[in-house]
């Protein structure tokens, strides 16, 4: 047994300051003027790397948008060349030459490519910008949610300390009464059992302050303030019914959005790979000068040429057809994604919001637990101290109230996060934590038809609490129906696992046909080639009989036993049986569905041979099948 004494626990359990200390030494540094939540959760999303990332993606997709956007505009090009040519034809075998030339390409028809295109980025664009809110939004519950864990953990180090300290102050008053003579030692190693627990309790809270600091450093980057300051959620904030919560996530929701603007973006996509179906119309312009002709005479020529061009592609190797069937199921990636988006909001907003109709309605009795359990504990010590409570009676009481005080104060914050996942759900966590975003434009500067959808039928409500109460609601009587003996076998119909079995036939107590103790050897009729282990497709019928009989009578089962010819190695033939033998149990299991529990499969070789002699009658009888038959499976007792 673990045990420390008032002084080294003094200065083990300072391990606040210690972490502020050391997080200090590297390179890591607390704030404490800015301790409300507003500003911690502004400095996260501000400084936040995933943030970051979603920021510079966004910005990434406008320029996508001016690229697409670009293929309306002509393209205007210069060429020039100086150069030194050989020839074996014209004036001159050698010479150097120089032109210049400038060139226009004005699209006049792609097939709508280039609108589809220009629709498909403007698309990505909402899709970027609704994955930046979505990660804006989360890194604010995250850290509102971190924020909130170093206020839990502070106080309930701080719930452990007074635990702690009480069951010090016991340990001295009974100690003191030991060395005296006028306590019992049995006392003593009572307290100090439970003083090491106390101790084991501070680690613990310790231990989970340390690592909730931890996080708090990734999400926001720095320490947490020093002296962080309590804050709530207002009630009005939060719906007073589920089917408004779903309402506004569904509305507000940016990862529902960004799906949805997806769907549009993969339908542009869709749109422009159907212009390889199109012809190409370009207007061209080309302007050009050169110091020498075809043949090398040195002469100035220039050339001008403009000209309307059509081109139409024949045949691709079936690359159009291709990239509409591959962009079409891009479409239904996308339905896929929203439809899982819809999803999870639905049981994100359903779990959170019934975590705070249960917590609000537990939260009244843990307060009322805990300040009972305080009184309890003042009386019981003040009754102890004049001998009429028993120190476990004093210790007991210690505990109950450091067990309430630890659950009332749970909950609260849990509480508090349901209400953050709420707001972050519904989209207005950053609201609801007064935090803003100056740079980030509204969804009306990136596009004059923002989507707008019924939430109803998008993504349907369920009020889960009224369908667990229709759960305990009385079932209505179910009328009683004769329970008839269709097959006359003697059992009825509701325990009959075999209906239909022949009226002669002997069942058991499932309805099923009951089978004499024998066992009875069965040949299929397979011959397989020498060296082979196939089985001809003309042959599955025999396999098939062997089947049927299975189907209709469950509770038998087989041995297929594959046996070879005398002729050749015996380890090969033995294996070559095996082989065979596999593949007749392999056809009867997944060809006809018999399950693989009631099929075993053996090769006996040369063991078995039904001729003792090499020749081609006997090599050919030899080579063959046999279902062995188990006890229940070849004759059926009569009544």
């Amino acid at each position: 047994m673990i045990s420390f004494s008032k002084h080294q626990t003094n200065h083990l359990f300072k391990i606040t300051s210690w972490m502020t200390f050391f997080f200090a030494s590297q390179g890591i540094t607390a704030q404490p003027q800015l301790n409300d939540l507003t500003t911690q959760v502004q400095i996260a999303i501000d400084n936040n790397p995933q943030v970051q990332e979603k920021w510079h993606a966004f910005q990434s997709s406008i320029q996508g948008t001016e690229i697409a956007e670009s293929g309306f505009l002509p393209s205007v090009d210069l060429t020039a060349s100086l150069g030194y040519q050989k020839q074996n034809y014209g004036n001159s075998d050698s010479f150097s030459t120089k032109s210049a030339g400038v060139s226009l390409t004005q699209m006049l028809y792609d097939g709508f490519e280039t609108s589809n295109n220009i629709a498909r980025f403007e698309n990505v664009q909402l899709v970027r910008y609704f994955e930046l809110i979505e990660q804006t939004n989360t890194t604010a519950f995250e850290a509102a949610n971190a924020y909130l864990d170093v206020l839990k953990y502070k106080q309930l180090v701080a719930i452990a300390q007074e635990n702690l300290n009480t069951h010090e102050a016991v340990y001295d008053q009974i100690k003191q009464g030991v060395d005296a003579g006028i306590a019992r030692a049995a006392d003593l190693e009572q307290i100090t059992g439970r003083l090491s627990l106390a101790q084991t309790n501070i680690l613990t809270e310790e231990s989970n302050l340390h690592d909730v600091i931890a996080r708090y450093i990734r999400v926001v980057g720095q320490l947490p303030p020093n002296q962080p300051k309590q804050f709530s959620i207002s009630g009005s904030k939060i719906p007073n019914k589920i089917q408004s919560a779903l309402h506004n996530a569904y509305l507000n929701n940016p990862k529902f959005y960004a799906t949805l603007y997806n769907i549009q973006a993969q339908e542009s996509l869709a749109q422009m790979s159907k212009s390889g179906y199109h012809p190409k119309i370009n207007l061209t312009a080309r302007y050009g000068i050169e110091d020498r002709d075809e043949f090398g005479f040195e002469e100035d020529r220039t050339e001008g040429r403009i000209a309307i061009e059509l081109s139409y592609n024949l045949f691709r190797g079936g690359a159009d057809k291709a990239s509409v069937k591959q962009a079409y199921q891009e479409v239904n990636l996308a339905k896929d994604l929203r439809d899982q988006a819809c999803r999870e909001i639905r049981q994100n907003v359903q779990i959170a919001y019934n975590e705070i109709r249960i917590i609000s309605t537990q939260l009244p009795a843990l307060e009322q637990h805990k300040n009972a359990s305080e009184k309890v504990k003042k009386a019981y010590k003040d009754q102890f101290d004049i001998g009429q409570r028993t120190l476990l009676d004093v210790l007991d009481s210690e505990n109950e109230y450091f067990q309430s005080s630890r659950a009332y104060l749970n909950a609260g914050y849990d509480k508090l996060a349901s209400e953050l996942k709420i707001l972050t759900e519904m989209g207005q966590i950053l609201t609801a934590l007064a935090v803003t975003q100056n740079e980030l434009p509204s969804v009306n500067q990136l596009t004059n038809t923002p989507i707008k959808f019924d939430p109803g039928s998008a993504c349907p409500a369920y009020d889960i609490n009224q369908t667990i109460k229709s759960y305990y609601q009385q079932p209505k009587a179910i009328a009683i129906t004769e329970d008839k003996d269709s097959d006359m076998d003697g059992i009825k119909d509701s325990i009959d696992l075999c209906p239909n079995t022949p009226k002669d036939e002997q069942v058991n107590s499932k309805g099923c046909t009951q089978f004499k103790n024998e066992t009875v050897s069965v040949d299929i009729k397979i011959p397989f080639s020498s060296n082979s282990a196939t089985i001809k497709q003309q042959y599955y019928l025999e396999i098939k009989k062997l089947a049927d009989f299975m189907e209709k009578y469950p509770e038998t089962v087989v041995e297929i036993q594959g046996h070879s010819s005398l002729d050749g190695d015996a380890i090969y033939n033995k294996q070559l049986s095996e082989q065979r033998a596999f593949a007749v149990a392999q056809v009867l299991t997944t060809r006809y569905g018999i399950n693989p529990t009631r099929v075993r499969a053996v090769g006996y070789g040369i063991e078995s041979p039904k001729i003792a002699e090499i020749s081609s009658r006997a090599n050919a009888i030899n080579r063959r099948i046999e279902a062995q038959v188990s006890t229940q499976f070849k004759q059926a007792l009569k009544k």
